[in-house]
């Protein structure tokens, strides 16, 4: 199938690896998937997806709007 018929699913996703409890965790939302994780580095997770969101929905953009490389450097400008 040519690339531009195909419907791209453009989402976040966090993964946490340092839990011990056994507890799944799974947070869906609009746009961003949050997975395992110890119940600390999920919350984490979710607070710095809600930072991204946050500061993309200022500056007026989408996930759709970026490269790999241009996100990679917008989360790096607001860590």
């Amino acid at each position: 199938m040519p690339r531009a018929n195909q419907k791209r699913i453009i989402r976040l996703l966090g993964v946490g690896f340092d839990s011990e409890d056994g507890h799944v965790r799974i947070t869906k939302g609009d746009r961003y998937d949050v997975l395992m994780g110890s119940d600390e580095s999920h919350e984490y997770i979710q607070k710095l997806i809600a930072r991204i969101e946050e500061e993309m929905k200022a500056r007026g953009v989408t996930l759709d709007d970026f490269s790999p490389e241009e996100f990679s450097d917008f989360v790096q400008s607001v860590l």
